[in-house]
């Protein structure tokens, strides 16, 4: 089984204009409202893949009704804590014009202690041996600092495996509990080890120190330069097709989605790779926030360029 946790979830507003023009009135030409956050976003994207999981976290208010909503009309299972703050709403705004996206992200309710003892009571009932629970994004305001080394420990005692896809100290708290996988991009990568990273050669020797230091998988990704894979006993680099891209919201949690949809069916690194590089590109071809869709991940999977770089 596969869990993704969300603390901090978004009702995603999209909206696209012909041409943005700042200090006046903007027609908007088309909008949607997604359920957004990034561990959503990867429920979502296995989703499309033709998986299944479980989306944990806070949900609040109406518009945290509206994203259960939305998610069960994709097909994504919930099993949410409520709270009495209501869910952020964040705002996408697509300048048809230039191809850019303004995305205005907002805080986000606050938790009570309550509300954080009964999300991880909901943790401790489910049956997560040899699950996946994927842990991903930013934190909202009330739940501790350390919370994703918390949640990692947690999870991990009753023998899952963690994956994390966070930032700054989020990232490195996180990685105090050695969760099982992680997937920064390159920022994320150069904030977390305090280096510049300005070759490959760099990059790499960055992620080994993270493995070494007791993350068994470490992804970076880094856009249209592919997928840098480092385990114990293998590191890969897989080079997309290049594509016209058309969104790059969500691309990194369609990666994650690929590749723990892959590691969860037993699949080889070496496909898990290739696979988590399809989505992530797939992702790009869809506007707003539609994340990858399955056809175009079979499509450009065969394309993807694999380098193994140990033996």
């Amino acid at each position: 089984m596969i869990y993704t946790i969300t603390l901090n979830p978004a009702l995603d507003h999209y909206l696209e204009v012909d041409d943005l023009r700042v200090d006046d009135a903007n027609r908007v030409k088309s909008e949607c409202l997604y359920a957004g956050g990034k561990g959503i976003d990867v429920s979502r994207a296995i989703r499309h893949l033709g998986g299944d999981s479980m989306a944990l976290g806070f949900i609040g208010g109406h518009d945290g009704q509206v994203m259960v909503a939305l998610l069960k009309a994709e097909g994504v299972n919930c099993y949410f804590t409520p709270i009495a703050r209501e869910t952020r709403r964040d705002i996408i705004i697509c300048n048809r014009a230039c191809g850019t996206q303004t995305m205005l992200n907002t805080r986000g309710p606050s938790v009570t202690r309550e509300e954080w003892e009964a999300f991880l009571a909901h943790l401790r009932v489910l049956g997560l041996r040899d699950a996946y629970v994927v842990i991903a994004g930013s934190l909202p305001l009330g739940v501790p600092p350390d919370a994703y080394r918390q949640i990692v420990g947690l999870v991990q005692r009753q023998g899952a495996k963690a994956i994390l896809d966070a930032d700054g100290p989020c990232l490195k708290a996180g990685l105090k509990a050695k969760p099982f996988a992680i997937k920064p991009n390159l920022n994320e990568l150069r904030r977390v080890t305090g280096r510049p990273l300005r070759t490959d050669a760099d990059i790499l020797e960055a992620a080994m120190a993270l493995q070494r230091a007791g993350v068994e998988i470490v992804m970076v990704s880094r856009g249209r330069q592919g997928l840098l894979l480092v385990s114990r006993s293998d590191c890969y680099r897989a080079i997309p097709p290049s594509v016209k891209v058309r969104s790059t919201v969500g691309a990194g949690d369609s990666t994650v989605a690929g590749f723990v949809f892959r590691h969860a069916g037993g699949k080889s690194l070496e496909d898990c790779v290739r696979f988590a590089t399809a989505s992530g590109t797939a992702a790009t071809l869809a506007p707003g926030n539609q994340l990858c869709r399955l056809r175009d991940v079979q499509r450009l999977a065969p394309r993807v360029r694999i380098t193994r770089l140990s033996d």
